[in-house]
């Protein structure tokens, strides 16, 4: 089952000239999510519900970038999924049906009272009808980050603060694509990436200090966000540029 939903681009959705942002497209990538678990049922607008969807990866390639007090129209599915893991992949128009950005993504379900992730069961799947034959990256996969040693070129701690929060008691996932840009270096900060990747591995709790560190990796940027005091990676996020 694929679900639509059209979103308005406000002025706190874009850069200095008026264009749409990687954060913004993202949300729109969020929002959408969450939706599609409204209309199954699994979710509610209200309350506490019995489960959640966590994300823990994004892949967005950008095509164009709409300006302020633009329409779009995002669509979304369920294109297929392991024993604990659904993968879902989006695409977005514009008001003339071109399309303006496409996605992929990882989920698993989070028990609320456990914390547990939950299996991906054919009662948890059910109301989403999967659609494995449209897969917008064929090969592609989230790679599994457990260490990362390499030369860093830049170094940064930067506060945490409660707005970053959304109601699951955790920095918001789209927050991450703000905190990265934070560390690149002066003549990249409002350079537009249009492939942006983000792998999500412990997620960030409480206020405080994150370090942040950044690395050129030939066509690629990437950023590592750790806790502070051991060095734990929270997520990883890589900027580059593909061919529009």
């Amino acid at each position: 089952m694929k679900l639509e939903q059209e979103f308005f681009v406000g002025a706190h959705d874009v850069d200095r000239e008026k264009k749409v942002t990687n954060k913004a497209l993202l949300e729109i990538l969020s929002d959408i999510s969450m939706l599609h678990g409204v209309k199954s049922g699994q979710t509610k607008t209200e309350g506490v519900s019995p489960f959640s969807w966590v994300v823990l990866g994004w892949k967005m390639q950008v095509l164009r970038r709409p300006s302020m007090f633009s329409t779009l129209r995002a669509v979304t599915w369920v294109r297929d999924h392991s024993r604990v893991r659904g993968g879902r992949d989006y695409v977005i128009y514009d008001e003339n049906n071109t399309i303006v950005a496409k996605g992929t993504a990882e989920w698993v379900a989070q028990n609320m009272e456990t914390g547990f992730f939950m299996k991906m069961t054919p009662e948890l799947l059910a109301p989403f009808d999967p659609e494995p034959e449209e897969i917008l990256f064929p090969g592609f996969s989230f790679p599994a980050i457990r260490k990362i040693d390499v030369d860093v070129d830049l170094q940064q701690e930067i506060e945490i603060e409660r707005m970053m929060f959304d109601y699951n008691g955790h920095v918001h996932n789209s927050i991450y694509v703000n905190l990265a840009e934070q560390i690149l270096p002066e003549e990249l900060y409002y350079h537009r990436f249009n492939d942006v990747e983000i792998i999500y591995k412990l997620e960030i709790t409480s206020c405080g200090k994150v370090l942040l560190e950044y690395t050129k990796q030939e066509d690629r940027h990437m950023v590592v966000v750790r806790r502070k005091d051991d060095r734990a990676i929270h997520a990883v996020v890589y900027f580059s540029d593909v061919s529009l």
